[in-house]
């Protein structure tokens, strides 16, 4: 297809899609003259899991490249796709502050934690450092913040992560593979935050009425 049917399937500008081609988001055409080129199904592919990341995803063009090359490796596995989404979805955090005993503190209860739970994960994975970024945060708002009051939070992401993964299993043999997978982890992160959303919503109207609050949900 043309350049321009591509940016009708894709629903995306023409000049966008030369954007990608210049920063090496998109891989070329094949060309058939000097200015022109015929793209394929996967240009339409690829761009429609650019959009995932950029829109829905909001990850930086640099992530998003990161992303990408992931994708591209062929001896890449689950793990290291599911490494390289949260590595971008967390390589923005600015350093930890300049309070080593306090953030010391934290770390180690963030560690502790990680242990406790059995939970095989790389020492230096960003979510860490993230995980202790929002407790310095939270306990400069009130110093009775710290992990233990994040325990609710724990179990929901050792089953909602478990659910994840069991619903994203599969192969990654291929690009198309590959990207469905990533797709679908960005996607179920951001459902995950809309229901969350919907669910406070539900949660302070019923205060509003006088009723408990509480779930129905299993």
């Amino acid at each position: 297809m043309r350049i321009s049917e591509l940016g009708r399937r894709s629903g995306l500008p023409v000049a966008t899609i030369k954007f990608y081609l210049r920063e090496g988001l998109l891989p070329p055409g094949a060309r058939t003259a000097r200015n022109q080129a015929n793209y394929d199904e996967g240009h339409l592919s690829r761009l429609q899991l650019i959009q995932v990341l950029t829109v829905v995803g909001r990850f930086s063009l640099a992530s998003v490249r990161g992303i990408l090359a992931a994708i591209d490796d062929r001896e890449m596995s689950l793990a290291g796709l599911c490494a390289a989404v949260n590595d971008a979805l967390f390589a923005a955090l600015p350093p930890t502050p300049d309070e080593p005993a306090e953030v010391g503190r934290l770390r180690g209860q963030v560690d502790e934690c990680i242990s406790r739970l059995g939970w095989q994960v790389d020492p230096r994975a960003p979510a860490r450092s993230a995980l202790v970024q929002v407790l310095v945060a939270l306990r400069e708002l009130d110093d009775q913040f710290d992990m233990d009051y994040l325990a609710p939070y724990v179990r929901a992401a050792d089953r909602l992560s478990a659910y994840d993964i069991e619903s994203l299993s599969g192969e990654t043999a291929t690009e198309a593979l590959a990207s469905a997978w990533v797709a679908r982890l960005v996607l179920f992160e951001a459902a995950f935050t809309a229901l969350r959303a919907l669910a406070q919503e539900h949660q302070l109207a019923l205060r509003a009425q006088g009723g408990i609050g509480g779930s129905h949900a299993e």
